[in-house]
């Protein structure tokens, strides 16, 4: 009887070996967002939407340490280095997503994109006054004007200063907007210059992963901001030939 256990400490050594078993994670469970995922949810708002192949749009360019993260604006800027990713407002794209709202949080995103390989950046335009509020995302935003996302605690100078306090840039775009198209981008380190002549959109969708965004809300606010600025409700998701 000395090696035979009894019922009771049957049921207790199952209880335990419950308790201790690791919790399934749930983020490991959730699907990752699909192109198809996307155009359907665009479709859904009333959008064109289709998938291509890169080698069907102008050529992609590799991303380097020296280009901007910039914004999506399809305008031509006064810098060079568009060889970055392009994101909503360049650095407030990260800043949104995460709930970021003071200038301390905003300078070690900054940081951040440094080490991940870009150079921070924010805009303005030869229009707005005062000019940083030339960028439509960061005005949206500071109008509170973006669903579920708080809106700064600093105005378009403030965040401007801070930027350049952190080794970023600040460019200025030409012209008005004339964007024809939104490209919706998933082939890794790569982007696509701003073309003036040929204006379009560009969103480095594949950038989520390497900041750790919370996709579905990122590409939200992308569709959001277009739709609030009068863009093209046409969209092209690229994708790896």
């Amino acid at each position: 009887m000395g090696c035979t256990q009894s019922s009771s400490a049957v049921e207790t050594t199952k209880k335990s070996e419950k308790t201790t078993e690791a919790p399934r994670s749930v983020e490991a469970e959730a699907k990752p967002l699909t192109p198809e995922d996307v155009v359907g949810v665009l479709k859904g708002r009333g959008w064109e939407a289709e998938i291509v192949e890169e080698s069907s749009v102008a050529p992609l360019i590799k991303t380097s340490p020296q280009g901007l993260m910039k914004c999506v604006d399809g305008r031509p800027s006064d810098h060079s280095a568009m060889d970055g990713p392009k994101s909503l407002g360049g650095v407030y794209a990260i800043a949104t997503n995460r709930g970021v709202t003071d200038i301390e949080g905003l300078k070690k995103i900054c940081e951040e994109v440094k080490e991940k390989g870009s150079v921070p950046s924010c805009h303005g335009d030869e229009h707005a006054h005062p000019a940083p509020m030339g960028c439509g995302f960061f005005k949206l935003w500071s109008q509170s004007k973006l669903e579920g996302i708080p809106p700064p605690k600093f105005d378009s100078e403030e965040g401007k200063a801070a930027i350049l306090e952190a080794g970023g840039v600040y460019e200025c775009l030409a012209g008005s907007h004339e964007e024809k198209v939104v490209y919706i981008n998933f082939v890794e380190g790569t982007t696509l210059a701003p073309n003036g002549d040929d204006q379009a959109f560009v969103v480095d969708a594949w950038m989520t992963g390497t900041y750790n965004l919370d996709v579905p809300k990122y590409l939200v606010a992308a569709a959001s901001t277009v739709e609030q600025l009068g863009g093209p409700l046409k969209a092209k998701l690229i994708v790896p030939n």
